[in-house]
């Protein structure tokens, strides 16, 4: 730890007591050990009191606190049972170093920590909530220079959006404007869709993975006779360098699904198992060999992927994914002769308006763009390009921190609708209004705004209470495919990342076990 002390000496250069602090900055000194400080109970009066509290947690395994001393933003199990915390853990937690309090703005804080044994420097952010300083969840740095880097561009970042928590926070209290808004509407989502596909360039939908609700509205959709007429291209999140292996799939003249498992494969390390695309991939061949040659439907793969099958040393994204499908998609439309209008099935994550960063696609080593959405708007004209958002529980990108849209609001109104399928705009409606709270990495963000701030239309399937279970597509997970990510897993120095691998490290993997696993969710 020789050098992280180096560094830390040069902070203190920098961050003294007397001048040279960056405005609204304050940093406060503490350099001691957990163990050195009293952990018998909760009190969040200041950010180290937050932190100490935090610890007692930690030692103690009492996880029903966890939401007590936590952001709104986070949903803990209040009811959680206990833990148990063996002698190693809470030897670590106690023996972390507590080295600064850096606070911005008095609402602000990080407490910086090092632990002895590790060359990292943890960034443990808090803020004010109702009086209270709560835990807002923690970042990683190299060494104290890039702690010192990030804090003075997160903590400002952390104040902006402390409104946001508050109004996202802010239920409305009267179901009767969204009740009685919908009550007029009788299109259904799959007409809506069509309806927008008929005077935009572009559609856009914006859909939560492995969904057969959606898919099965989906494959209503390209049922109806004026569709064809309507859309040339689909525009898919799948990998662009699979393209003539798509191409080859809607130009066989028997349905050869193996060429879609294929495809699928090359999707992630471990494959895609969504059934409802599967069968909407079939149901659209089908429907392409029942059309004249000029009025067939392209299928287009939009989705930057590493070529997992053809990987033989680790890389990472060498492209953005956002851009790299807002440049395929704008490229083809501006090239084609085809004057029919073009449906982009994707993951809402980027599908959104709002002019900020996507999730999770960066290239390696670089900045996240806007999304593809965000893009194509400015690249097409706001104007042609139509993005719709599906009704939903709001999850975050691994499946937690799971929320009703609004606090429920939503799913009210639609129940006193009778729950009736149906598709509408956005724009001077009660639920465009509202803050956007469908996708939890940008919900708490105050540069988010509105749901008609990201999306153009809305789309009601089902009751989320009575969501049909999607079927996995277990067909995708041969032994040969197991044997294949057990080598792109030694390949990526991945082996042992559980989370990646249906719960078991890569050399444990057998297709039994995947399709348990999978058929079990």
């Amino acid at each position: 730890m020789k050098i992280v002390f180096t560094v830390l000496f040069a902070l203190l250069i920098s961050y003294g007591a007397t001048a040279g602090v960056p405005e609204g900055f304050s940093i406060q000194k503490v350099s001691s050990p957990v163990k050195k400080h009293k952990l018998d109970s909760i009190n969040l009066e200041t950010p180290l009191d937050y932190y100490l509290s935090r610890a007692w947690v930690r030692t103690t395994g009492k996880q029903k606190y966890w939401n007590e001393i936590s952001s709104s933003k986070f949903l803990f199990d209040p009811n959680a049972p206990d833990e148990s915390v063996d002698d190693d853990t809470r030897s670590y937690i106690l023996n972390e170093n507590i080295d600064y309090i850096v606070t911005y703005r008095d609402s602000v804080a990080s407490v910086v920590t090092h632990s002895d044994d590790e060359d990292l420097v943890f960034l443990n952010y808090c803020w004010i909530e109702d009086g209270r300083w709560v835990n807002g969840g923690q970042g990683l740095a190299d060494d104290f220079q890039q702690a010192e880097e990030e804090l003075l561009k997160q903590l400002p970042i952390n104040y902006g959006n402390l409104p946001r928590i508050s109004m996202i926070n802010d239920i409305p209290s009267d179901v009767a404007p969204f009740r009685d808004f919908i009550s007029g509407i009788t299109t259904s989502p799959e007409q809506y869709l069509l309806d927008m596909l008929a005077s935009h360039e572009l559609v856009i939908n914006g859909e939560y993975h492995r969904r057969k609700a959606s898919w099965d509205m989906l494959k209503r959709l390209i049922a109806l006779p004026e569709f064809s007429e309507t859309v040339g291209r689909i525009f898919m999140e799948l990998p662009s360098w699979c393209q003539p292996e798509m191409d080859r799939f809607m130009t066989t003249d028997t349905l050869d699904t193996e060429i879609i498992l294929k495809i699928f494969r090359e999707e992630q390390p471990n494959g895609w198992w969504d059934r409802g695309e599967f069968e909407f991939l079939c149901d659209l061949w089908h429907l392409n060999h029942e059309l004249q040659n000029d009025r067939k439907i392209k299928v287009i793969l939009a989705d930057y992927q590493v070529p997992y099958s053809l990987m033989i040393n680790k890389q990472g994204e060498k492209e953005d994914r956002n851009t790299h499908m807002a440049e395929t998609i704008a490229q083809n439309i501006l090239a084609s002769n085809d004057r029919r209008n073009s449906l982009f099935l994707v993951g809402c994550a980027h599908a959104y308006k709002s002019r900020q960063a996507g999730i999770a696609s960066a290239a390696h080593g670089k900045d996240t763009q806007m999304t593809a959405a965000a893009q194509l708007a400015a690249k097409l004209g706001g104007e042609n390009v139509f993005t719709v958002f599906q009704h939903t529980v709001s999850v975050d990108n691994h499946g937690g921190n799971k929320r009703p849209i609004r606090g429920g609001v939503f799913d009210r109104a639609f129940e006193l609708n009778g729950n009736r399928p149906v598709g509408f705009s956005l724009a001077n409606s009660p639920f465009g209004k509202e803050p956007f709270d469908g996708i939890y990495e940008i919900k708490y963000n105050i540069s988010t705004g509105s749901y008609s701030d990201n999306f153009d239309g809305y789309l009601f399937l089902c009751p989320t209470v009575d969501e049909p279970k999607s079927t996995p597509l277990t067909e995708v997970f041969t032994d040969e495919f197991v044997l294949e990510m057990q080598r792109r897993a030694a390949v990526m120095g991945m082996e042992n990342l559980t989370g990646m691998w249906f719960g078991r490290t890569a050399p444990e993997l057998t297709k039994e076990y995947i399709v348990d696993v999978l058929t079990a969710e």
